[in-house]
């Protein structure tokens, strides 16, 4: 690889720089030539030309980098070289007004291994230079450059990108890539590209990034063995029978996980209309003193009067809980101890808060939040597109980036977790509430057929529990998180042309009656014959019970059956709903390290899904910034929302047993703080990644 010396300016580029600082001209740069000729770095300076000159080119592109600095960009190729050589010297022209064509600066090649041969007839060679240089005030510099100088490859990477950038405005029209146009205020859904067409299932098998996706059995130490349908697949969670790969025999017994392989894909999403984000308007009143008679409190916003009766000695935070319990029409109450907001779920301004105590001798104070400007967009109307193969002005899906090392594929869960009970060997199928939480020794997630998926009934499966025992499996392995989870997202998007996959592919297991104190999800596996395509299966419970199960192209129960964990989010309460995204490092409460600031907030209320928040830095995200919809349009997905003054908070996704027709793989909860175990939460998904997580 060829290294170059910093660019030195000469004694005659100073002189010409001097000039122009005195006002007596502007600089403008002529050509790069390239000299065979060897030089030390503190030759550099005064040289007044180059010797053994073999190649010149004129300046391609001059661009100010600040107020005394300008790149100069210039291109070689060996078309016309008959005899090869090494360059070791580059040297910047540029016009002197007194002296003429001056060198203005030189580095030179420290490595040795620059080379250009000469042209064979066949393979054309080439090189391309940066060289940046300071030139007092960049201001004085000319950026015209002779239209018959080279372009650089910097030049065709800006023009591929406006080029993609336009097809991807007026439409591509290419047959490997796959896109839906999605309006979400006129509830209008078109297929893009070479999707247009196409229906879900069978006409996506030949399309990498959807048929290449199957379940199979992986090791912990991440080898893949065998696919479904394959000789030795199994969903018990250990081989029972040898399996040879690549030469090594598996035995029987050897525990593997049901993973499903995805392969990478690259994306564009095109925003076509966008709206910006507001903070909603907040009425807040705080309760600083009892009751000291009974009596009735009344509170009005608009037109509408809400009252709480209170008796003599109620304390503030009983009559808080007094006033958490009423409700004014498009405003959400939110309570935080002895403070109560009504957060409006409504754009737009709206009238105040006003409170009177009566006689009641409670004391308060009031205040009113107007609407403000956020940052990030609402997505209004947006195109998206995938391709398994890279295209220009597309982007590898950070799915498949970890620490930013890309990985070719990754594995994500094909079951909902239960646990591996490491001392005595076997694993938990009934959702026994014995897990072993320790780092390292302790139990393992798991991702098998035919087990009761763990939660919190009694045991503490809380989110950083749930992310030992993933880790506890070993390298590379770790509970599903916001970005993996956004791939599967994207991909069901354009394949079913639709956010509602409980129309698409069926409600779920969430219409059950909750009995209110135990864990009434399924066992896992009753998609295993689906194998690696989408669909429903009815289970049949008895007692005229019966529930669905679905699977989308090898995961079974993205939504219903339970909630699960989703990792690599953390969501800072605090009014404001500002959120952290990370692929790696996970931890809790986290907003440094691997964690970055998403650049719009979370929507502030509870509802249904009408528009997710979009910046381009974060253009793959799912996440709800609105929530105006309805359960059928445009997504039909709920989203729990907790705008409070307590900090930070986690997120479950999917929805569980009993949440209807809320449920769906866009439904996310942020109501939960880390502390959080309960009956109808499990862990998170298993995902397996080649690349280490670093220390959290």
């Amino acid at each position: 690889m060829a290294e170059y010396s910093k660019l030195i300016i000469t004694n005659d580029g100073q002189a010409l720089m001097a000039k122009m600082i005195a006002g007596e001209g502007d600089i403008e740069f002529t050509k790069v030539a390239v000299s065979s000729a060897e030089h030390e770095e503190d030759e550099l300076q005064a040289l007044s030309s180059l010797s053994d000159v073999k190649q010149t080119s004129l300046v391609s592109k001059v661009t100010r980098t600040n107020e005394v600095a300008i790149q100069i960009e210039a291109a070689f190729t060996n078309a016309d070289l008959t005899e090869g050589y090494y360059m070791r010297t580059l040297g910047l022209y540029a016009l002197d007004p007194d002296e003429g064509e001056i060198l203005y600066a030189a580095c030179a090649e420290t490595s040795g291994n620059c080379y250009m041969p000469a042209y064979n007839g066949v393979t054309t060679s080439g090189a391309y230079f940066r060289l940046v240089t300071t030139v007092g005030n960049a201001d004085s510099v000319s950026l015209e450059v002779d239209p018959g100088a080279f372009a650089t490859i910097g030049d065709v990477q800006a023009l591929e990108n406006e080029i993609a950038d336009l097809k991807a405005y007026i439409g591509y029209t290419d047959d490997d890539i796959y896109g839906v146009e999605v309006d979400f205020k006129n509830n209008k859904f078109t297929r893009l590209a070479g999707a247009a067409n196409m229906t879900p299932g069978e006409m996506f098998d030949d399309v990498e990034c959807f048929g290449g996706r199957k379940r199979v059995n992986l090791t912990d130490g991440g080898v893949e063995l065998s696919a479904y349908g394959e000789a030795g697949y199994t969903e018990t969670g250990k081989l029972t029978t040898t399996v040879v790969k690549d030469g090594t025999s598996y035995p029987s017994g050897t525990p593997v996980q049901v993973m499903v392989k995805q392969p990478k894909f690259w994306y564009k999403v095109v925003p076509l209309d966008t709206e910006p984000i507001k903070y909603p308007q907040m009425e807040e009143i705080v309760i600083t003193g009892a009751a000291t008679a009974a009596g009735t409190i009344t509170l009005t916003i608009g037109d509408e009067v809400k009252t709480v009766t209170v008796a003599n000695g109620n304390s503030a935070a009983t009559i808080a809980g007094l006033i958490d319990d009423i409700g004014f029409t498009d405003f959400q109450t939110r309570p935080n101890g002895t403070t109560i907001r009504f957060v409006s779920r409504i754009p737009g301004a709206r009238e105040k808060l006003s409170v009177s105590f009566g006689s009641t001798g409670v004391t308060g104070t009031v205040k009113s939040y107007a609407e403000a400007p956020a940052n990030g967009v609402h997505m209004r109307k947006a195109r998206y597109y995938v391709s398994p193969k890279p295209k220009a002005g597309f982007k590898l899906h950070p799915a498949f980036i970890v620490n930013g090392e890309e990985q070719e594929v990754i594995y994500r869960a094909a079951f909902e977790p239960c646990i591996y009970d490491v001392s005595a060997g076997a694993y938990l199928m009934t959702d026994e509430q014995v897990g072993d939480f320790t780092a390292s020794t302790g139990d393992k997630l798991s991702s098998i057929a035919g087990a009761k998926p763990c939660s919190g009934v009694t045991q503490n499966l809380t989110r950083n529990n749930a992310r030992i025992l993933a880790a506890n499996r070993g390298s590379g392995w770790c509970q599903d998180y916001t970005i993996s989870h956004s791939a599967t997202e994207m991909l069901m998007l354009i394949e079913y042309a639709s956010f509602n996959m409980q129309s698409a592919i069926g409600a779920g297991h969430t219409n059950r009656t909750d009995d209110g104190k135990t864990n009434m999800s399924e066992l896992t596996g009753a998609t295993s014959n689906l194998g690696n395509k989408s669909g429903a299966v009815t289970v049949e419970l008895g007692d005229g019970i019966s529930i669905v199960m679905v699977s989308y192209r090898g995961e079974e129960n993205l939504w219903g059956n339970i909630w699960k964990h989703e990792d690599g989010i953390n969501v800072l309460a605090q009014w404001t709903h500002a959120f952290y995204i990370a692929d790696n490092a996970f931890a809790d409460s986290k907003d440094d390290g691997s964690y970055k600031l998403v650049d719009f907030p979370m929507a502030f209320t509870e509802g249904y899904i009408s528009a997710f928040g979009y910046t381009e830095e974060f253009d793959f995200l799912f996440i709800a910034s609105e929530v105006l919809g309805n359960t059928s349009l445009p997504v039909g997905d709920y989203t729990y929302s907790y705008v409070s003054t307590s900090g930070w908070h986690i997120v479950f996704s999917g929805a569980s047993w009993y949440d209807g027709s809320d449920a769906g793989p866009f439904f996310r909860s942020s109501s939960n703080t880390p502390s959080a175990r309960y009956r109808h939460f499990s862990g998170g998904r298993l995902v397996y990644r080649k690349a280490k997580n670093k220390a959290a």
